[in-house]
């Protein structure tokens, strides 16, 4: 995003011109029953939509699918569930889903148990609590916001299976303290600022 607009095929060609592992993009299951891409409620048609993205990316770079959702449980289950299907039935294996809506996650579970997900937070919420939850629903990954990583949580994740990647890391200081700790991903607007390897 420090180079282009958000969730736009420049901002991904970008990303895969400073050599990027992945991409990180928000899909909404629009009211005509399209995925589209966008940060916020899409308003109108000229939104990508989700294969239009996965195509762009496919072979050249790793997708995270954030599933939005606003306030309805019902809904994050549905475009958990979507998203997943459309995501399997592409057969990529560098795409995963993700998410702060537990429904979401666990919908998509049901509807395609092979793609990857990943929880997304941007509170404190109990470690152990946490963890349970994310080894009960089979998750890939703990997305934290960055104020809430700790090399507790890094320890007690890596323990479980589970990979740390935190959002978003813009501060040099910052990306190398995390990448200290272990954290196996490190989303920026700044990519170029992290270093490979």
């Amino acid at each position: 995003m420090g180079h282009a607009p958000e969730n736009t095929a420049a901002a991904f060609e970008k990303a895969i011109a400073l050599g990027c592992d992945e991409v990180e993009t928000d899909v909404w299951l629009a009211s005509d029953g399209r995925l589209v891409i966008s940060h916020d409620r899409p308003a109108g048609g000229a939104d990508l939509t989700l294969d239009e993205v996965l195509d762009l990316c496919r072979g050249r770079v790793g997708v995270n699918v954030e599933l939005k959702c606003e306030g309805d449980e019902s809904r994050a289950a549905d475009t958990g569930a979507r998203v997943a299907r459309r995501v399997a039935e592409r057969s990529d294996p560098d795409v995963y889903v993700s998410s702060f809506w537990w429904s979401a996650l666990a919908a998509a579970r049901a509807a395609a148990p092979t793609v990857r997900r990943a929880f997304v937070f941007s509170d404190s919420p109990d470690r152990a609590a946490l963890i349970a939850s994310a080894t009960f629903l089979g998750l890939w990954a703990l997305h934290p916001n960055r104020a809430y990583v700790t090399g507790e949580l890094v320890a007690a994740a890596h323990a479980a299976g589970l990979r740390v990647n935190a959002w978003t890391v813009n501060d040099q200081d910052e990306i190398a303290a995390f990448a200290a700790l272990g954290v196996d991903g490190i989303m920026s607007n700044w990519p170029e600022r992290i270093p490979k390897g």
